[in-house]
């Protein structure tokens, strides 16, 4: 067990960062669709972390060539209908990845031969009934695990072949682009699919599809996908760039922002729609925040510069929350130092995210010596008060040991935050680039 040790500092910034990692919704999603495509890709910068090379591992397993070369992950793509089995009595492996596991469920639900996917204990605490309806809705034959206190379905979960898949109108009871990528995965295997989102999320998967040539469209609220025989990369030469993932430079931009005397750069970092309304909602609380285009390919990249701000509390609800749910446990941290009353509602879906992050909110927020009020959906955090030195254990949960460490650092305090490694999950140089930055800490392996 990693533990981060943060010493009591005054925290001034003047720099540029240039090494935020590469976007993990992407990263997913390269080795995903590259791997179905009819040829070739290549892409810079996809994130090395332990949750997106586990999804590259099972795309091997699959049969599709993956390699590293200078740099640069080439992805020989399979086809749409060239994956292979991974073995008898082999078990696909997601680690601790949400995404893989609802993303690569409806890949695995349209193929020809039986599969069984699974993770470490967090993953199989984690309800899959929300991509196993509308799977099984289309004609698939998954099955998984059942729980006395549950009426969900969690992993191991047990995906045997069919002759086809049938189309889908499908309505999301959620915003949740986990399920609506898996779906859209499956859909890839029928005549057409239609989805409808209550809001919009990240939109990452709908993008590279169109990329490679896929017939699907948006329409407000509401995407298609019509059937295509194959997917295939228009320029199989030209290198993707993954930009910087917005939710991992968010810890860098909420510290810029709480420390005193900072101006901070932050370049290469992706500006999709569906994913930067955390900026804005800094923005509106008045956080001095200047977004300059850096590219506007396949997705777009902005340079973030970012200066030492005095902030002041808002509301975030409704159309916000999906676009927002990986950074609300950070904006948590700005709400606790900002002035008024930070409430957050209409968030429950952070209810089933690495932990139950509605809970970890209140009881990191508690640990800093701080009040705050729970409510099932969201919660309500008064600005202005003062944190105090503390202890906390993420829980495994790496979007809550970062926002811990950035509330200690910005805050000036001492702090030890236990179960740091997985951060590794999605931020593997969050420690690296805190020591580029001079600030005063130590990592302990227990």
């Amino acid at each position: 067990m990693l533990i981060c040790r943060i010493f009591p500092q005054k925290v001034s910034l003047n720099t540029s960062i240039s090494s935020i990692p590469g976007d993990k919704s992407i990263s997913h999603r390269a080795f995903i669709l590259g791997g179905l495509c009819e040829n070739s890709s290549r892409f810079s910068h996809i994130l090395e972390s332990e949750d997106c090379l586990n999804t590259c591992k099972i795309m091997q397993q699959l049969g599709v060539s993956i390699t590293k070369e200078n740099g640069q992950y080439v992805v020989e793509g399979r086809g749409l209908r060239g994956l292979q089995s991974p073995g008898t009595g082999i078990t696909l492996d997601v680690g601790n990845s949400g995404t893989s596991i609802r993303l690569l469920t409806g890949l695995l639900a349209a193929q020809s031969f039986e599969s069984v996917i699974s993770g470490d204990i967090s993953i199989q605490g984690r309800p899959m009934k929300r991509i196993i309806d509308p799977l099984t809705g289309m004609g698939a034959r998954i099955s998984g695990q059942s729980r006395p206190d549950s009426e969900d379905i969690f992993p191991p979960l047990r995906i045997q072949p069919v002759d086809s898949l049938n189309d889908i109108d499908y309505a999301l009871p959620m915003a949740s682009a986990q399920v609506k990528s898996a779906v859209l995965l499956a859909g890839l295997y029928t005549d057409h699919v239609s989805i409808d989102e209550p809001e919009h999320s990240r939109d990452h998967t709908e993008r590279l599809l169109q990329y490679y040539g896929a017939a699907i469209n948006s329409y407000g609220k509401r995407v298609t996908l019509q059937n295509m025989e194959s997917l295939k990369n228009p320029n199989p030469e030209q290198v993707l760039r993954v930009p910087g993932d917005i939710s991992s430079a968010l810890f860098f931009i909420a510290l810029s922002v709480l420390a005193k005397k900072t101006f901070v750069e932050l370049t290469g970092i992706g500006d999709n729609q569906t994913r930067n309304a955390a900026l804005d909602c800094i923005t509106r609380m008045r956080g001095r925040i200047r977004k300059n285009r850096a590219s506007d390919t396949w997705e777009p990249t902005i340079n973030v510069e970012v200066q030492s701000s005095e902030l002041f509390n808002t509301q975030l609800s409704g159309d916000v929350i999906p676009n927002i749910i990986d950074e609300i446990p950070i904006l948590s941290i700005l709400g606790l130092s900002a002035k008024g009353t930070m409430k957050v509602r209409d968030a429950e879906e952070l209810r089933v995210k690495e932990s139950d992050r509605i809970s970890s909110i209140v009881r990191l927020i508690e640990a800093m010596g701080c009040s705050i009020t729970e409510y099932v959906d969201g919660f309500d955090l008064e600005g202005g008060q003062d944190i105090q030195p503390f202890y906390y254990d993420s829980g495994g949960d790496h979007r809550m040991a970062m926002s811990a460490i950035i509330g200690a650092l910005a805050a000036g305090v001492e702090a030890t935050v236990e179960n740091c490694d997985c951060i590794a999950t999605s931020f593997p140089n969050f420690f690296d680039i805190l020591k580029e930055l001079g600030l005063s800490f130590e990592v302990i392996e227990q």
